[in-house]
């Protein structure tokens, strides 16, 4: 199960940058605003995924059982949810940046990044009532 998101959250992660520097626009679809919704979405997920990343990546250093992600999401840490919530953010200010001085045919906004934080908070809320949903009723 670690290694799996030693893999996913950073070859997730790269792809999203990729893809917001790239020429290559999201499909086009006749909504306003649609956009906020797939930033919103891809660093939701990013977030989730960076959790589980630096949490797996603790405990196979502080233990030799075997875990899952349950035992990640019931044993809430918010030093580990702070550590994925702000990684995922600087990132996203950093894509922002590279788009508005390294990309062509891309514009920095900042409400792409207003989206970016509320799947960030958003993500890390839901482990967070998960855990608590978890270890009300082990």
């Amino acid at each position: 199960m670690a290694k799996l998101f030693y893999w996913i959250a950073p070859v997730y992660t790269g792809l999203i940058i990729y893809f917001s520097i790239s020429d290559s626009p999201a499909p086009s679809v006749n909504i306003n605003n649609i956009d906020k919704l797939y930033h919103g979405g891809a660093y939701f997920i990013m977030a989730l995924l960076w959790y589980f990343f630096f949490y797996s990546r603790f405990l196979t250093q502080q233990s030799h059982f075997k875990f899952t992600w349950k035992d990640m999401v019931t044993a809430w840490s918010r030093t580990i949810a702070i550590a994925a919530a702000v990684f995922s953010f600087l990132i996203g200010v950093i894509v922002e940046f590279a788009q508005e001085y390294i990309a062509v045919n891309r514009t920095m906004d900042f409400i792409d990044a207003v989206a970016n934080t509320i799947g960030i908070i958003l993500a890390i809320t839901l482990i967070w009532l998960l855990s608590k949903r978890f270890n009300t009723y082990s």
